[in-house]
This record gives C-alpha cells, structure tokens and sequence, in this order.
C-alpha cells in the first residue's frame, strides 16, 4: 500500500529514482572489476607508448578518428625531422646534391 496515494508526478519520480539506483549498482559493479594503473615517469620515458601498445594489443584498437590524428602526427614528425636535417646538412656544409646519388 505504499505507493497507492501517490500523484502521478511521485509515481514518476519514484520510477525514476529506482531506475537511477539501477544504474548506480551496475555501476559500481562494474568499478570493482576495473583496474586502475598509475604510470610514473619522466618526460618522454615511454608512457604514452607504452598505453597505446596495451591498447592495441589488448583493446579494441583505435577509431577512425584517432587514426586520421595519429596520421595527422605522423606527417608533422616527418615534415619537422626533414627541416632538422635540412639545417644540419646546411650546419655542417653537407651538399644537397652529392653526385654518388644522382
């Protein structure tokens, strides 16, 4: 008889107070079976790639989003490599065009 004097409006209330408990409990379910890792390093040790090969060997691997970002990274390393070569070539007076490659 608990709930027969209810208005509508409490009735949906209380619905919808048990279904966010629901969720709640499925969500702390959930929590205890993950695992949680702390990764401490210096700057460029490996962390970030060392997440991202755990990803990809155990994960569901990388959206197409990602992909298209990490390409994105992928031609800026190759484009600012070239111009750190270009200035040590011209640093060191190393000829652009050496006639062995022609």
């Amino acid at each position: 008889m608990a709930g027969c004097c209810l208005t509508a409006e409490q009735r949906e209330c209380k619905k919808i107070n048990k279904e966010i408990e629901r969720q709640l409990n499925r969500d702390k379910k959930d929590s205890r079976r993950e695992l949680k890792l702390l990764l401490l390093g210096t700057g460029e040790s490996g962390k970030s790639t060392f997440i991202k090969q755990m990803r990809i060997i155990h994960g569901s691997g990388y959206t197409e989003e990602d992909k298209m970002g990490f390409a994105k990274l992928v031609y800026q390393n190759i484009f600012t490599s070239m111009q750190v070569m270009i200035r040590a070539m011209e640093t060191l007076n190393i000829q652009f065009a050496n006639s062995e490659n022609i």
